[in-house]
């Protein structure tokens, strides 16, 4: 994985399951602006799409480098929030051709002096998902694990990557306990193509009150696993990334101190620093864009 480069021969699937639930009303500080959570999810996903679909256009044309899905899950279901078909995934340009107008958003900025200003820029609305009811999380898992076995069984992705899964939530499944969660993660995270297996990656977003202060990504279990039960639950369905990754990581939590094993959680972080994962291991054709670099960044 670490010597290839993602092209239309070398794909990669890119999941996100989002949690609709009624607690993803609530509000959180995203990018020092309170919103419910459930629009810092919208916004975490529309803006990785959109910068997914500028690593891959070339000359006004999208290649067809990566497939992207979208579950959601709310009340008695799980769904796709991308497709009306029975597919969850998504071709790169067959989404590309279904562009939605974008839309300005607005978010706080406090610069280095301290003068606080507001900042806008614009994201396409892939996904535009409303909260309610209880939350089947594990409902979504077993969908998601269908679809990402179909996707690495297909002899067309024969020589892709495994699967990148983004899974945005607050909380816990209504549907099933911690050890039924668990033995449904670990069923995904086993699921492997070309010697690599899926990595399932969690964002937690904390309620106001609730630590909504701290920022934390790749933690090891000290740092993050013992805060509470909803954390050491989101913890321990993460996959642990691969030792070969770690030199990489180093540079991304820039903390000389710091050393591996690491998860791949976050926790109340912007897509920016989402978005240098996607660089983990392989070689990308374009940086994260220096303009939501300097708009998104914690």
């Amino acid at each position: 994985m670490i010597s290839r480069v993602i092209t239309h021969c070398n794909r990669c699937a890119i999941l996100f399951i989002v949690d609709c639930s009624l607690s993803m009303k609530s509000i959180t500080r995203f990018s020092n602006t309170e919103m419910p959570k459930i629009e810092a999810t919208s916004i975490i996903v529309n803006h990785i799409i959109d910068e997914l679909m500028a690593r891959a256009t070339r000359a006004n044309y999208v290649r067809d480098y990566y497939d992207i899905g979208i579950i959601g899950y709310s009340g008695c279901e799980a769904t796709s929030l991308l497709s009306d078909d029975s597919k969850i995934f998504m071709r790169l340009p067959r989404l590309a051709e279904n562009k939605p107008q974008p839309k300005t958003i607005y978010l706080n900025k406090s610069y280095h002096a301290g003068t606080p200003a507001k900042i806008s820029f614009q994201l396409h609305p892939w996904i535009e998902p409303s909260a309610s009811g209880a939350s089947p999380m594990y409902d979504a898992m077993v969908m998601a694990k269908e679809a990402l076995r179909g996707w690495c069984n297909d002899p067309g992705n024969n020589r892709g990557y495994a699967p990148i899964v983004f899974h945005i939530t607050d909380g816990v499944a209504s549907d099933a306990d911690d050890v039924e969660m668990q033995a449904i993660t670990k069923q995904i995270k086993s699921i492997s193509l070309n010697g690599d297996n899926v990595l399932f990656f969690n964002i937690y977003l904390a309620s106001l009150g609730e630590g909504d202060e701290t920022i934390d990504i790749f933690p090891k279990e000290y740092t993050f696993a013992t805060r509470d039960k909803d954390r050491e639950f989101i913890y321990n369905i993460s996959s642990q990334f691969p030792r070969e990754f770690e030199g990489y990581i180093d540079q991304l939590v820039d903390n000389s101190d710091s050393e591996g094993p690491y998860r791949a959680v976050a926790f109340n972080i912007s897509p920016v620093p989402i978005l240098s994962l996607l660089n983990i291991g392989t070689q990308y054709i374009l940086p994260i864009s220096n303009h939501y670099d300097r708009t998104l960044e914690i």
